[in-house]
């Protein structure tokens, strides 16, 4: 049996990027930070234009800091709490219709579903936030190469925040992603 290297982000995006293949997202970008506004360690888009956003922690002390940041009155938690939590559904709408009415605002559909990815027993249930599910990645049974010999495990379903689609601009913004990290790895073989 091979030995598993320690969890990193990059790691973990990988593990993150074939479950989202097996559940046939059509665009998984890493460290995509124009989607949803703060950047998400992975930005994800369903078939049906839904978007997951996969906030990553590999210890304790990384999460300590991002739950103060969440219990406390740091700008991220500001805006999850006013775009996200308490009126994702309404806001997506009403950003939404004015991009159909041809608005020029630059206004951005919170993700449909939020989930935080960790190492085991990183997050304690009393601290998730309520509008955010939970993975934990974990040793698999058959080692494959493309994950490390690790695969994730839904302890708590994500709960649908809205059904607002991506608009356009933020599908554009996911393609932008996709092309920036192509050649940033082209130019590092070249």
């Amino acid at each position: 049996m091979n030995e598993l290297p320690a969890l990193t982000e990059a790691i973990v995006q990988d593990v993150v990027y074939a479950y989202c293949a097996a559940a046939k997202h059509e665009i998984t970008v890493p460290n995509c930070g124009s989607v949803w506004g703060p950047e998400a360690d992975i930005a994800s888009m369903t078939k049906a234009r839904l978007g997951h956003a996969f906030e990553i922690k590999v210890s304790r002390g990384d999460w300590l800091a991002e739950l103060r940041q969440i219990r406390g009155d740091a700008q991220t938690a500001k805006w999850w709490r006013a775009q996200v939590l308490a009126s994702a559904g309404e806001r997506a709408k009403k950003t939404a219709d004015m991009h159909a009415q041809g608005s020029n605002c630059c206004g951005l559909v919170p993700p449909n579903y939020f989930w935080m990815v960790t190492a085991p027993g990183i997050v304690k249930p009393d601290e998730l936030p309520e509008y955010a599910g939970l993975m934990e990645i974990e040793p698999e049974m058959a080692y494959r190469a493309q994950t490390h010999g690790y695969t994730v495990r839904e302890l708590y379903p994500a709960p649908r925040l809205h059904r607002v689609k991506l608009l356009d601009n933020q599908i554009m913004a996911l393609a932008r992603g996709v092309t920036l990290r192509y050649w940033q790895q082209r130019r590092n073989v070249a």
